[in-house]
């Protein structure tokens, strides 16, 4: 073991190397795609933490307040950097990167200290790995403690590669503390040496999770618009059929109980203001009924098509169900005002509980059945199906 040495000056070129490449790539990924909060950032501080070995390379050749002083420092930001913008791409809090700011600034202190007054490279080596290794580890903590909704496997994977290189610079403060002064950092021991191979390894780590992560987001996104109605955020047909076959399966041990309804005279809304603020009408009425039922873990709304719109009750009877109509039905009659219009909106609602025996297209045709009936009848009210043999009876709210 004592013979294996690695070659500081070749670990620098690669680690610049890496560093440009993936910052490059990063910032080329930002540009072409809608900006992503936090990349740009990171990015940058690939490119910082590469360049700082770079100048620690040229020390002889450069003063000492550029390849001691100023290589350490570049570091120290490069690694404050990355804290500061996966703070932000995982909504963590921004509390560790103000003491990250404070401890840079103690760091520039002693490395002035530690370079003029009394030098030593074995102090310059504990203060800058101490400072790495609190800031690395707070930065797996951040990754794993954000409140973005990532791919867990990628988080846990770009968290694990801060917290490793963390432990390691731990493990480097403890070796350098018990060992001699060193004379010349660039022919150091194997500790210094794979400082550098560490470094190689965490920058391509931290870039391959969060093209992971960012590739993660965005089949994510692609999923939901999917399943996810443009206009209304609720639902659409998609996403009502996904969820069918699980809800019919609950309906052998649990209520499920639907209601249909849409906007009473539609189409004239259309006709006399125009089908901007008929989507707006829409959109209203969406937010009313999203808002009633998400006190509720389980009811979902979904966009039938047009102005209709379904909500799925698991757990509901079918007199709880035409209570919620109701609620709703009064709830959509109190918008007054959309886009500058003074309108008067009123609806109706059908409602029916699924039967084991029945299908589900038979199902939702009944509740599609019990709205029209209410329609029918007058408008503003709520009719319920009770079975697939019984006709619908029209109640009004």
């Amino acid at each position: 073991m004592d013979d294996f040495s690695l070659d500081i000056r070749t670990l620098t070129f690669i680690i610049i190397l890496f560093s440009f490449i993936y910052c490059v790539g990063l910032q080329l990924f930002q540009f072409s795609q809608q900006p992503i909060k936090g990349l740009s950032l990171f990015s940058i501080s690939i490119l910082v933490i590469g360049t700082g070995p770079l100048m620690l390379s040229l020390r002889g050749d450069a003063p000492d307040w550029l390849s001691i002083i100023g290589a350490n420092m570049v570091i120290a930001l490069g690694f404050h950097m990355a804290l500061y913008s996966l703070c932000l791409f995982r909504g963590y809090s921004l509390k560790s990167t103000n003491l990250s700011s404070l401890l840079m600034l103690g760091v520039l202190l002693s490395f002035v200290y530690f370079t003029y007054y009394v030098p030593s490279i074995k102090s310059r080596i504990i203060i800058i790995s101490l400072y790495v290794a609190i800031v690395t580890l707070s930065t797996a903590l951040a990754v794993l403690k954000g409140q973005r909704n990532d791919l867990t496997l990628a988080t846990r994977m770009m968290a694990l590669s801060f917290a490793v290189y963390g432990g390691f610079m731990v493990v480097r403060v403890i070796a350098v503390f018990f060992s001699a002064e060193l004379n010349d950092f660039m022919t150091a021991n194997l500790i210094h040496q794979l400082t550098f191979l560490f470094s190689i390894v965490l920058i391509v780590s931290m870039s391959f999770t969060m093209l992971w992560m960012i590739n993660a987001r965005l089949l994510s996104s692609i999923h939901e618009l999917s399943y996810s109605d443009p206009l209304t955020s609720l639902g659409n047909r998609r996403a009502l059929d996904e969820i069918a076959p699980e809800l019919m399966k609950k309906a052998n041990t649990i209520p499920v109980s639907a209601i249909m309804m849409d906007i009473d005279n539609f189409k004239s809304i259309n006709d006399q203001y125009g089908h901007i603020v008929g989507d707006y009408v829409i959109k209203s009425a969406a937010e009313v009924i999203q808002s009633a039922i998400k006190l509720s873990s389980s009811a979902t709304a979904f966009r039938f098509g047009g102005d209709e719109i379904a909500i799925l009750l698991p757990n509901v009877h079918l007199q709880q169900a035409q209570e919620v109509a109701s609620t709703l039905r009064q709830s959509i009659s109190e918008i007054k005002a959309v886009r500058g219009h003074d309108l008067s909106l009123t609806s109706s609602f059908g409602v029916a509980q699924f039967h084991p025996h029945e299908s589900w297209d038979e199902f939702m045709s009944r509740t599609d059945k019990a709205l029209y009936n209410a329609k029918k009848n007058g408008r503003n009210m709520t009719s319920t199906c009770l079975s697939h043999t019984n006709g619908p009876v029209s109640t009004e709210a």
